[in-house]
């Protein structure tokens, strides 16, 4: 039986991304009677600068979302007065008005899903144009409406917009003038201390801000997206449909709901096995008012068929958000449960004028022996999200690239094997993966050699690629068998305690690239969902990759070891010794870790290897023959 620790993970750096789009996101629309509106259509309606001359400009208010304070200064330019230039072309660094929304440099991001992407969005790419860090060719560019929009007698306004980002270290934001210029109110999305929600945006992310003490009811406003990539390599930003509306006298709304137990830190596990599932559960939303009045009587019901729950918060004041939580005693048995959490208030009923914007849906399944963090086939009609992520994600992932789930087990579980949904379009027959279950520390710090279980290297099939997925047993040799010539295998123990469950992935150097499923339906907490990427450390992913336990005992598992090889010792410092019970031709392949053979040649039975000049390091070693092919990871130190 083996024991786990705890730990959590962190963005390091920046990395070249290139996920692979599987099913496109949501998108939602602002409420509201709409008083003005642009959708970029016409670049003689906005009036674009990369001078950084707002730098002088009087900011008389606002808000950083990133540090969730107060605003009452610009946002100093980096070396104001030099430029950034696109390097393909050239050109000076500035807001483009482009028309097809796949120039979105992020996979999982393109295209951009804004309503009207065809006649025109705003668009700066850092990634492009932006040079490397700190080379001195920083980004600062802005887009000002050129004609100010007349809001007399409009006192209750929202301004909102459709966007796109990736960040990194990058800086945007929108202003808004009453006055026509002479002064500024500034909200900044993301700078480069941070950003306030997960590090891609939605597609499309639907920003409202209200802004009626700022500019309702004036006759000159303006407004202006600005953006710096602060010397950085950074990535994009990509707006579109801005528009500026009257605001609801009465307005509650649902942005967000979960369910999840007590002891799992926040995250929703899709799949939790019976004899894991908590006493108690949480039970919320969050919800803000974006109506002009204070709401009173606020109340969050959820509806699970089999069971119900009731909370309330009180008063909702105006323009603000608040969370509503509950933890309720629940008895759940095997199945799958679908809830709808609905927010009201005294002013904004079921049915109400203002109520398509007052629900949430969550699905989960309680199972007799499966956990996964993703909820694959279980999200609401209409809901789900995902993409993929593995060898050719990254520039320098190819590999040695793991992604893994965190498990928490409250009870000694045995671990029979591991299920893995693949992207099969974007995955190929003949990469290699081994797994890991291993403790979170040693996972973060990428001690990947104190796994509690490491398997063998599994081959990807083309039958593979085709289902769609792969399992790999966790079994442990316990033993032999005499009479039969067999050894006898058992599966995994685990004792108590939180596990990284992940798959290292082999592509040779991006032959044979293998992608991982990522369900992108719900967000996750950080720690929950991670990879480790090669000479480089541990990252995030804030998602649910689709690598799934399956608890239960295989007793008595036989492996008839006509199959066998030997190979050590391991690790090895000189010589490397590989036998097999075939009398037949074997042929032995050994493989750095990017894949490039090192070493081709046939052998019968028993092969010698001298490793003294071999660079230290991490090798794959197959060996096939007529009875199949064994691979095994070795260190030469």
């Amino acid at each position: 039986m083996v024991t786990a620790q705890n730990s959590s993970t962190v963005f390091m750096q920046k990395h070249e991304f290139m996920p692979e789009k599987i099913k496109s996101n949501l998108s939602a629309q602002p409420k509201g009677v709409v008083l003005w509106e642009n959708q970029f259509d016409n670049a003689s309606d906005w009036i674009l600068d990369n001078s950084c001359a707002y730098s002088a400009y009087t900011i008389v208010g606002g808000y950083d979302y990133a540090n969730q304070t107060v605003i009452n200064a610009p946002s100093a330019c980096t070396s104001p007065g030099t430029v950034a230039t696109d390097p393909g072309t050239g050109n000076t660094a500035q807001w483009r008005f482009e028309t097809d929304g796949n120039v979105i440099p992020v996979g999982a991001l393109a295209p951009f899903g804004s309503s009207s992407v065809s006649n025109g969005f705003l668009f700066i790419d850092s990634d492009a144009t932006g040079g490397g860090d700190g080379d001195g060719t920083p980004i600062f560019v802005t887009a000002t409406i050129a004609t100010p929009v007349d809001l007399t007698g409009e006192n209750s306004v929202v301004l909102s917009f459709s966007h796109n980002y990736r960040w990194w270290q990058d800086t945007r934001g929108v202003r808004v003038s009453g006055d026509s210029g002479a002064t500024w109110v500034q909200y900044e999305i993301t700078n480069n201390s941070g950003y306030p929600n997960d590090q891609n945006s939605g597609n499309p992310e639907i920003t409202s801000i209200d802004v009626s003490a700022d500019v309702g009811g004036q006759s000159q406003v303006l407004i202006q997206f600005y953006y710096e990539d602060n010397d950085f390599w950074a990535w994009y930003w990509a707006v579109d449909d801005v528009k500026i509306s009257r605001k609801d006298q009465n307005n509650i709304q649902a942005n967000s709901a979960y369910i999840y137990g007590e002891s799992l830190y926040g995250a929703e596990y899709g799949r939790i096995p019976l004899d894991e599932v908590d006493a108690n559960w949480v039970l919320g939303a969050v919800v803000s008012n974006d109506g002009v009045n204070d709401q009173t009587n606020v109340t969050l019901d959820t509806d699970f068929g089999s069971f119900t729950t009731t909370a309330s918060f009180g008063i909702v004041e105006a323009d603000s958000t608040s969370t509503i939580e509950s933890l309720e005693p629940l008895t759940l048995t095997t199945g799958v449960y679908q809830g709808t959490f609905t927010v009201s208030s005294d002013s904004d009923q079921v049915g109400g004028a203002n109520f398509g914007d007052n629900t949430f849906e969550r699905n989960f399944e309680v199972t007799s022996g499966e956990f996964s963090l993703d909820g694959i086939g279980l999200h609401p009609a209409g809901q789900e999200v995902i993409s993929g992520l593995g060898s050719a994600s990254f520039t320098g992932g190819e590999d040695g690239l793991v992604c893994a789930n965190y498990y928490p087990l409250k009870q000694t579980q045995v671990l029979n094997s591991v299920h893995v949904e693949i992207d099969g379009q974007n995955s190929s027959a003949g990469a290699e993966i081994i797994l890991y279950v291993i403790d979170s520390l040693s996972f973060t710090s990428g001690a990947f050699g104190n796994a509690v279980f490491t398997s063998d290297i599994y081959s990807l099939t083309a039958n593979d690629v085709s289902l769609g997925y792969f399992d790999m047993p966790t079994t442990l040799l316990s033993g032999w068998d005499p009479v039969n010539n067999t050894s006898t295998w058992e599966n995994l123990s685990l004792s108590p305690g939180g596990y990284y469950v992940g798959v290292e992935i082999f592509s040779g150097g991006g032959t044979y690239n293998l992608r991982i499923v990522d369900d992108f339906t719900v967000t996750q907490p950080a720690w929950s969902s991670a990879i480790w990427f090669p000479q480089d450390g541990s990252y995030t992913n804030g998602n649910a990759f689709a690598i799934r336990m399956n608890f239960g005992a295989n007793v008595g598992i036989n492996e008839n070891v006509i199959n066998n090889v030997s190979i050590y010792p391991n690790p090895t410092s000189d010589v490397l010794n590989i036998s097999t019970n075939s009398n037949d031709l074997s042929e032995l392949i050994i493989k750095d870790i990017t894949g490039k053979v090192v070493l081709n040649q046939n052998f019968n039975s028993k092969i010698i290897i001298n490793t003294e000049n071999y660079a230290k390091g991490v090798y794959i070693i197959d060996v096939r023959n007529n009875l199949g092919i064994v691979s095994e990871k070795i260190s030469i130190q």
